[in-house]
């Protein structure tokens, strides 16, 4: 049978939520059952399966998946989000295994694309006719149908037996998704696909089927020991305060405890009990003793440490392993990957650990001298149930989630994660030739900025000056400033009235000149942009004392003064990217000449199509992946230079995209440095995803990847070290010729950080 696609959907009942378990362990439950399948053979007619009607499958349908399964086929089975639902349905309900080269999962391809996953989004976005996009009215006949009633009703579950009319539009709905996913298959163009990212695809899935270890009794004791601590701080503040940690009565308990009866005082009016407003009331140094107590109790009521073993748990296969749990290209346009049901990219680097080092040796490496032991022993309590008074409860299970990834018997885990990659990839796609050169004779980065900055020796920078050096590399870099700073100085713990006050007269007059104008460019900013009804209003000074504010500008130029080929980059992206969207069908480049034709590092070109300018801006990496900006064009508004007070015209990059904060599809706008960080994050995903078939091959399977990490299950024996791995992830491509790539692991039976 010779064909080039199958067009192949599924529709499924379980009594498993599917939500809170993950594909894995849906497909596995014995209550699981494939009830319609649907399909078509290029552009032939939609055909339909009714499972429940006669479970004989469909001799054109045997025939095509008998030729979609042969190792060397050109036939492809094409699916929506295919990959981790469906194939793993027909594996077990049917026993067939579809090898994953011969899948085409459109979502895949969409996050490829920097597209939106969902059919019914793509078939939006793409415009797809009304009369062939997706059925908005089947979600309810999903639920209907795919799932069990509420124990309180007669029915336990609905069929073409008790809803016979309904079951009719069910098996049109499920056709209905055939017709939207072809047309969307025909619609996406095909530069996402590629040989490389089709054998990076293929191991993304062996690592999802091979899934890792859980360590089941830590995991269960911790969350038993949070819901008992909840209880036990409820108990406390009512005795106390007489009044709940949740609920109305917190917020006046706490404005009592906080004013101490004075009406007048600062803290009478708290706005809020949000996480954030009570994060900034611990920072207030002269909040009453009571008060903080208070707000602790709060926090640790409220911690959320136990909710991150229920996707653990609940998704877990028969066997103890809990897979499923990557994304590919869950992190759209850069295809880093994201976590999908347990979260192991956002996991919290905790609060306990069995060393402690604070001291730095001269190239400003941690010296671990102190070994405490202390997380094996709170592991060892939540295990025990008897975990000592020493241990803030929450945030132990907060710590030990980590510790729930564990080796296999008979295996150990073999990490390692690549050192400041993306510090890394900045300095060698931009050309900053003084930092690369840092990075290749083995020094510290933070030291010798710090060295530049504070003009001291090499030798003589202090811990406080690297931290204030590393606050600007890792919040600088992509063209940020104030605000950016302010971030990353928070997450180190930098105190910036002291900043403020050890850096006083240490700046050159032209960088102080210079934040002194910005600073009152940011006020003009303030009084004259009012925000719009419901919104809150631009604080360009962010609230901060003018002292502090000149500060951190202050550094922020010192940091662009430093790095001038960063900066230009930053320019030379955003006038590549204007050149191209202008002049559609021509490539422009930008970065620096790190290809081995000699041309510079990313490419430009905006798409023709029928002679007119094209919907898509095209970037392409070193790699020769490309990125994508659909909807691309362009915003003129006008706007006055800080530095100056001269009106100049501004002209922004829009495209189209899903905002990050309300997850809806709009319009997003970007520029120079935004442009840069998409580019270096996307460059280094590609070293980590180029390095893994050298790694598979070399025997370390991968079981994680989180960041820019890899985590390995391996034999426990000798012959699999770190260093080895810390060499395979460092095997360059030839595309990243003369890249800094370095990396550093550990090896154990339980995974830490």
């Amino acid at each position: 049978m010779k064909f080039d696609n199958l067009f192949l959907d599924t529709e499924t009942f379980s009594a498993c939520d599917l939500k809170k378990c993950g594909s894995y362990a849906y497909a596995e439950h014995p209550s699981t059952e494939i009830m319609i399948t649907t399909f078509a053979i290029d552009d032939g007619p939609v055909m339909e399966w009714d499972v429940t009607a006669d479970p004989r499958m469909p001799r054109v349908l045997r025939r095509a998946l008998r030729e979609v399964c042969k190792p060397n086929t050109k036939s492809r089975l094409v699916g929506q989000n295919f990959l981790l639902f469906d194939r793993l349905l027909m594996r077990h309900c049917w026993g067939i295994e579809i090898p994953v080269k011969n899948i085409i999962d459109t979502m895949i391809c969409a996050y490829r694309l920097s597209l939106p996953g969902s059919l019914d989004a793509l078939c939006r976005v793409l415009e797809i006719p009304e009369d062939l996009a997706k059925d908005k009215a089947g979600k309810a006949l999903i639920q209907r149908f795919c799932k069990p009633t509420p124990k309180n009703y007669k029915i336990r579950r609905y069929t073409r037996e008790t809803h016979p009319e309904e079951w009719r539009r069910f098996l049109k709905y499920a056709r209905s998704d055939i017709s939207s996913m072809r047309e969307v298959f025909y619609a996406l163009p095909t530069w996402g696909d590629t040989e490389k990212e089709n054998e990076i695809l293929a191991i993304d899935q062996a690592i999802n089927d091979r899934g890792f270890y859980v360590d089941i009794a830590l995991a269960e004791s911790a969350v038993a020991a949070v819901k008992q601590h909840k209880l036990d701080l409820q108990r406390e503040a009512m005795a106390k305060y007489g009044g709940s940690l949740t609920g109305k009565e917190f917020l006046p308990i706490l404005r009592d405890l906080a004013n101490n009866g004075d009406l007048g005082h600062k803290w009478f009016e708290i706005p809020n009990a949000q996480k954030a407003t009570l994060g900034d009331l611990l920072d207030d140094e002269d909040l009453p003793d009571a008060a903080r107590a208070l707000i602790e109790m709060r926090l640790g009521a409220a911690s959320t440490a136990s909710t991150k073993y229920d996707p653990l748990l609940r998704g877990l296969s028969s066997d103890g392993r809990r897979r499923g749990c990557l994304q590919y290209g869950g992190a759209k346009r850069t295809l880093r990957w994201a976590g999908k049901g347990f979260q192991p990219q956002n996991l919290a680097r905790g609060a306990y650990g069995d060393w402690k080092g604070d001291e730095f040796d001269k190239d400003g490496n941690v010296i671990w001298a102190n070994y405490t032991g202390e997380l094996t022993l709170g592991i060892r309590g939540l295990k025990r149930n008897r975990v000592s008074k020493a241990f803030d409860i929450a945030k132990l299970c907060a710590t030990t989630v980590r510790g729930c990834i564990i080796a296999a018997p008979g295996c150990k885990l073999v990490v390692a994660d690549y050192s400041n990659v993306e510090g890394r990839g900045l300095a060698w796609i931009s050309g900053e030739e003084a930092t690369l050169n840092v990075f290749r004779a083995g020094t510290d980065l933070y030291k010798t900025l710090a060295a530049t900055v504070f003009c001291v020796s090499y030798d003589d920078v202090s811990k406080d000056q690297r931290q204030i050096a590393k606050a600007m590399i890792l919040g600088l870099g992509y063209g940020g400033g104030v605000a950016a700073f302010l971030t990353f100085a928070k997450n180190l713990g930098l105190d910036l009235d002291r900043l403020a006050h050890d850096l006083a007269g240490t700046f050159p007059d032209h960088i102080w000149k210079a934040a002194r104008r910005g600073w009152e460019f940011a006020r003009i900013q303030e009084k004259n942009k009012r925000a719009p009804k419901g919104k809150k209003a631009e604080r360009p000074s962010y609230d901060l004392p003018k002292k502090v504010w000149l500060t951190c500008d202050a550094l922020k130029r010192m940091y662009r003064e430093a790095n001038p080929n960063i900066v230009n980059f930053w320019a030379e992206l955003e006038a590549a990217a204007l050149s191209a969207i202008r002049n559609p069908g021509r490539s422009f480049w930008a970065g620096a000449r790190v290809r081995e034709n000699g041309d510079k590092a990313v490419k430009f070109t905006r798409t023709v199509k029928n002679g007119n300018p094209g919907w898509w801006l095209k970037v392409e990496l070193p790699s020769g992946r490309i990125l994508s900006y659909p909807g691309i064009g362009l915003s003129v508004e006008k706007e006055e230079d800080e530095d100056t007070g001269e009106i100049r015209t501004r002209t922004r990059i829009k495209y189209q995209g899903e905002n990050q904060t309300t997850r809806q599809w709009g319009w997003q706008y970007t520029y120079g440095g935004k442009l840069a960080e998409n580019i270096v994050q996307a460059l280094c995903r590609d070293l980590l995803a180029w390095s893994m078939p050298g790694v598979e091959a070399a025997g370390y399977k991968i079981i994680l990847s989180v960041h820019d990490e890899l985590l390995t299950e391996v034999p426990d024996t000798p012959e699999y070290t770190v260093k080895e791995l810390e060499r395979l992830m460092c095997v360059l491509p030839a595309w990243a010729k003369d890249f800094p790539l370095s990396a550093e692991g550990w090896e154990g039976k339980r995974y830490k950080k």
